[in-house]
């Protein structure tokens, strides 16, 4: 990296931008070449306007100051040699692989409420994918260690020792650290308040697979109170906090709530003349037990169903 004095300003701020990955600042440029004359601010306001109408770089318009480096290469996808038939074969609690398909390159979405149970599903996909080809890495933030082996025993499932799957403490970035061709399942991705970067996070995990899954727990809204003839109901949400955003990658949209679970998108069903869109199943979940009395949901109380 040049430095002010070393050669013409108008140079140096062209050899920053070169080196700069994806979107950049204006701050950060006048920072690190310590820009700070109203004569050097308007040679690089010279410099990013001959970059913008030459095609190299382009401002981000809702952000001020805020500018990306314009990326012209492609990748040739040679999609006439590809195989249809390379389905990734793997097993989902409540069977849904009864109902979808899932192709290499994949993101699959659980979303659920506050003890919905979205860590126990995405726990039995673990156990019942354990032995799978591609191998399995499982991501947790949720618990301890100790907290975390009291859910897998819990389950009644032998687990060898050492474990057929990979268990790692991570919180955020995780595109920085999947396998590819892996099964991944993070449970679970939370950005706190900075819920419109979850869409983000998910594409960045899009683009870094290549023959892989990546199942992804997501945290939904609490359910609001409306009344309906004075009576009290709740009302759910069926995507997860970031909205739209977090259903854009997704081939499989999984929503938890109240002991039901839907099927919001399932872009490849198994059969093609049943559209698994909106199918739901009831369950109940026990202390120490995996999801019980999974039936299709008809509307009836569950907790009848119990008893």
């Amino acid at each position: 990296m040049f430095r002010k004095g070393e050669a013409p300003l108008s140079h140096i701020i062209k050899e920053w931008i070169s080196q700069v990955d994806g979107r950049f600042s204006t701050r950060q440029l006048d920072n690190d070449l310590e820009i700070l004359t109203s004569q050097e601010k308007v040679l690089r306001r010279g410099v990013i306007k001959e970059l913008c109408d030459d095609g190299k770089i382009e401002r981000i318009a809702s952000m001020v100051g805020i500018y990306r480096k314009i990326d012209t290469s492609v990748a040739l996808i040679d999609w006439q040699h590809a195989d249809p038939k390379n389905v990734l074969s793997v097993r989902w609690p409540f069977e849904l692989e009864k109902y979808i398909k899932i192709f290499p390159k994949t993101i699959a979405i659980v979303a659920g409420g506050k003890d919905a149970g979205k860590t126990r599903f995405l726990h039995d996909f673990v156990l019942l994918n354990m032995y799978h080809k591609l191998g399995i890495d499982f991501f947790n933030s949720e618990t301890g260690k100790e907290q975390l082996r009291e859910r897998f025993d819990e389950t009644g499932i032998d687990i060898p020792d050492p474990a057929p799957f990979n268990v790692y403490e991570r919180y955020d970035n995780f595109a920085d650290v999947i396998d590819p061709d892996r099964i991944s399942v993070i449970d679970y991705l939370d950005v706190n308040s900075e819920v419109y970067m979850v869409g983000e996070e998910i594409d960045r995990i899009f683009r870094k697979l290549r023959g892989g899954l990546a199942l992804i727990g997501l945290q939904k809204p609490p359910p609001t109170v409306i009344y309906v003839r004075g009576e009290p109901q709740k009302k759910y949400r069926d995507l997860a906090y970031g909205g739209g955003f977090t259903a854009k990658r997704a081939s499989l949209y999984l929503s938890l709530d109240d002991n039901k679970i839907k099927i919001l998108i399932a872009k490849t069903p198994a059969n093609p003349q049943v559209n698994p869109k909106n199918k739901m199943w009831s369950f109940w979940i026990e202390k120490g037990a995996r999801f019980r009395n999974i039936k299709p949901y008809t509307g009836e109380d569950i907790d009848a169903e119990r008893n």
